[in-house]
This record gives structure tokens, C-alpha cells and sequence, in this order.
């Protein structure tokens, strides 16, 4: 009888720990079969059932099953510990607050997210699922008396977006080619010329879906690479750290700014009790994430995260990223 509980736990060990390091290898190869990438969003937590696996492993007397398991135990905690270290500060120019929100198809609370906005000082709003009837709302609620520029892409249920700014926007547009409708404009700030992004991957949620999602990460990044000065994209990435599609837009000169404010694993979604971080503020590598928290936002289903940046000073920018702000065209200012 001894004999078969041992034999039972090692089976059972050995099948939690087959698990666990087979959504490793997923989680380092940029899956897009939807129930992989939606296991994904657990990663945080995988050190736990390879814990247990090791606990198995010592009933059975399984030195070398312990010894595997505590070492993926400690790979899956040490995959999460970035998220806890803040970045070396090195911008010392003007401070820039950006405020994301998923308005859940345009039913957020319009008056608790101006309010969120005051409170928290926000320079730039971005907004997704944004709807004819929010925008309305926003507006009612005294959102431009703070923010008076912006760019907007209302639709129907979730395909909207939009940017409101403290500084004039220009070269607004909507950007072609995603499952969703992202807005872009530029702005400057103290002589630093931004590119500001308000962006909604698609959410994986069909096979379909999913591959719509994949190809929204990837053609993100390629946008960035191209736009001039300094790139702030925020908004529902659909995506957590743990999604290399997610990893592989913000690195390479791109940084979440959660991860390099050491914000830890705060969650965002759902609100009511968050899993996931699917909301992000990316920005380039030359700007300081001084901190990003969530909050909460009555009647969406997301929590909205407010990110406390530093841009670099304009004499501290590259003369590359000096030539394109300015060939960039910077005129006008109302919002639309």
C-alpha cells in the first residue's frame, strides 16, 4: 500500500511539474493558441504548484524530484522578481502623469474619471471603448476645463479610443490595421516632442481573436520604432508581462513603466477582483517611471492605472530625436 501512495504522489508530482515548466517553454516562445496564452496570465503563481510538486516528491522520497521542483520553484519566482526593482532614475526634465482606462463600452463613471484625472494630475488621458455617449459625458463632467486638447475615435461597444492632453495635440490620426481603433497625436512638453498613443489589442478570446492579437502587439512595436521624439503608448494591451508578444513591444528602447517603477504584480483585471495586468503604460527607455498605481474606476470592468513620469530635458535628447521633433509638424491644438 506503501508502495502504491508512492507511486501515486510521484505520478502526481510529476504531472503538476510537466505542467509547469511546459507554460515556461510557452511563456518563452509567444504562443497564440488561445488556452496557452490565456493560461499564461497565471504565471505569477507558478511557483506554487511546483512547490507543491516538491512536497509530493518528499512523501514519494524522490531527492532528485524535490531537487527539480524546488529549482523550477526559484526559476518561477525569479522571472517575477524584475517586477519588484525600480530602474535607475536618468531623466531629470519636466514630470508627465498619464492616466489609462478601459470605460468597459462607454459605461465608466464619466465624473469619477475627471475626478481621477484632477486628483491625480493627469497631463494625458487615454481612453479606450470609448463610445459617442462617453465622450459626451466626459465632456459634461468638466474634463477639458484640465485636458482642452484632444483626439478622439468613438465607436460603437469596444472599438473606440482617444487622447485628452494639457498640451496642444497635433497630427492626430487613426491607426489602420488592428482589431481595435488606436488614436495617435503628438505633442511638446518643455521643448520635448512626444508621440502619444492610445491603444486596445484585441482580446483572445476566439482562435481568431487571438491571431488578431498577436499581429496588434506586433505592428504596435513596428509603429514605435518609427515614430520620432519620445513614445508614450498606454492603454489595454490585453497582454501581461508574461506574454512574450507583451515583452517583445516593451524592450529593445521600450520599457513598461510598472516594471521599471518597481510596482510589483498589481492587477487590473477584472476590477471586481483583478488577475491580470493587462493595462500598460509603455514609454521609451529616456524617461523615468517615478511611480504607477491602479485605480479604481466605478462601473468598468478594467482598473485604471496612472503612471508618474520624468521626460528627459530637451538638451539631454539625441540629435537624431532632436532633428525629428523638429521636422515634425506641430501646429494647431483644438481637439476633435
Amino acid at each position: 500500500m506503501r508502495r502504491v501512495l508512492r507511486t501515486s504522489a510521484v505520478v502526481v508530482a510529476s504531472g503538476i511539474l510537466a505542467f509547469s515548466t511546459g507554460m515556461l517553454v510557452a511563456r518563452e516562445v509567444g504562443v497564440t493558441q488561445i488556452t496557452l496564452v490565456a493560461f499564461l496570465v497565471g504565471m505569477p503563481f507558478a511557483a506554487i504548484p511546483a512547490a507543491v510538486s516538491g512536497g509530493l516528491f518528499a512523501l514519494a522520497k524522490s531527492r532528485v524530484g524535490v531537487a527539480v521542483s524546488l529549482t523550477a520553484a526559484a526559476v518561477f519566482v525569479a522571472i517575477q522578481v524584475p517586477s519588484f526593482v525600480t530602474a535607475d532614475h536618468v531623466a531629470d526634465g519636466t514630470e508627465l502623469t498619464v492616466l489609462t482606462i478601459n470605460v468597459a463600452h462607454g459605461e465608466a463613471d464619466a465624473a469619477a474619471i475627471v475626478a481621477q484625472v484632477r486628483s491625480s494630475g493627469a497631463d494625458v488621458l487615454a481612453v479606450q471603448e470609448l463610445t459617442d455617449e462617453e465622450v459626451n459625458d466626459l465632456v459634461a463632467a468638466g474634463l477639458e476645463e484640465g485636458l482642452p486638447y484632444s483626439v478622439t475615435a468613438p465607436r460603437p461597444v469596444a472599438d473606440g479610443t482617444g487622447l485628452w492632453s494639457r498640451t496642444p495635440l497635433t497630427d492626430g490620426e487613426e491607426l489602420a490595421d488592428f482589431g481595435f481603433v488606436p488614436v495617435r497625436a503628438r505633442t511638446v512638453v518643455d521643448g520635448v516632442g512626444l508621440t502619444l498613443v492610445s491603444f486596445h489589442a484585441m482580446s483572445p478570446a476566439t482562435p481568431r481573436h487571438t491571431e488578431q492579437w498577436d499581429r496588434d502587439l506586433a505592428r504596435m512595436r513596428d509603429l514605435m520604432n518609427s515614430y520620432p521624439g519620445v513614445v508614450v503608448v498606454a492603454g489595454d494591451f490585453n497582454a501581461t508581462g508574461d506574454h512574450r508578444q507583451f515583452r517583445t513591444l516593451a524592450s529593445d528602447g521600450f520599457q513598461d513603466a510598472a516594471d521599471a517603477a518597481g510596482a510589483g504584480l498589481f492587477r487590473t483585471f477584472p476590477a471586481s477582483r483583478p488577475l491580470a495586468r493587462l493595462d500598460h503604460v509603455v514609454t521609451s527607455d529616456g524617461v523615468d517611471a517615478l511611480e504607477v498605481n491602479p485605480v479604481n474606476i466605478p462601473d468598468s470592468d478594467h482598473l485604471g492605472v496612472v503612471a508618474h513620469l520624468r521626460l528627459p530635458a530637451a538638451e539631454d535628447l539625441s540629435p537624431t530625436s532632436a532633428d525629428q521633433n523638429r521636422g515634425s509638424s506641430m501646429t494647431g491644438g483644438g481637439g476633435s
